[in-house]
């Protein structure tokens, strides 16, 4: 049995909500709309009030306005999608998740194991596990993940849970 235990942190809910949002075409649309197509549309008034009206400095502003709408309002639609995250999880909700947890891999299920006892997860109940840099997340449903942070990893190798548990579900689908 492959068992690893952890530190659940309040960063690693934020990162698990980002990692959602970067995988939502809803998101990626308007990030496209604010780096992309409204900056297009500045550049082409200050191009047309350049060599339509010869008017430099009004060009001139509107070109800045769309470098600078370009760069910044995909930061700040960043900044704002994780303050509300933030917002989404009150301070019960935190002490509840928040915490240390063991994931025990069992033949017929992921065990897991945390201030509120243990629970039982049956293989074909698991949707998939995604890794990312410093996360691995096990899918229960498509918008709840068990998050597993790498720079946690109290014990166990977090590599051979991930193998080890993408084998169980292949087998159980």
């Amino acid at each position: 049995m492959v068992e690893i235990e952890y530190e659940l942190r309040e960063q690693d809910l934020i990162a698990f909500n980002e990692h959602q949002l970067k995988n939502s075409e809803a998101l990626q649309k308007t990030l496209r709309r604010h780096q992309a197509t409204i900056p297009g549309v500045l550049v082409l008034i200050a191009l047309f009030l350049w060599f339509y009206y010869q008017d430099t400095l009004s060009a001139a502003y509107a070109g800045v306005t769309a470098a600078l709408w370009g760069v910044l309002a995909p930061l700040y639609i960043r900044w704002n999608s994780r303050r509300q995250v933030k917002a989404m999880y009150t301070d019960e909700v935190k002490a509840q998740v928040l915490g240390i947890y063991k994931l025990r891999i069992e033949p017929d299920a992921l065990v897991e194991i945390g201030k509120e006892g243990e629970s039982r997860l049956k293989w074909a109940d698991i949707l998939r596990v995604e890794t990312s840099r410093q996360h691995a997340f096990v899918f229960v449903s498509m918008d709840s993940a068990l998050i597993v942070p790498l720079n946690t990893v109290r014990s166990g190798d977090l590599k051979e849970f991930v193998a080890e548990a993408n084998q169980r579900i292949d087998q159980a689908a």
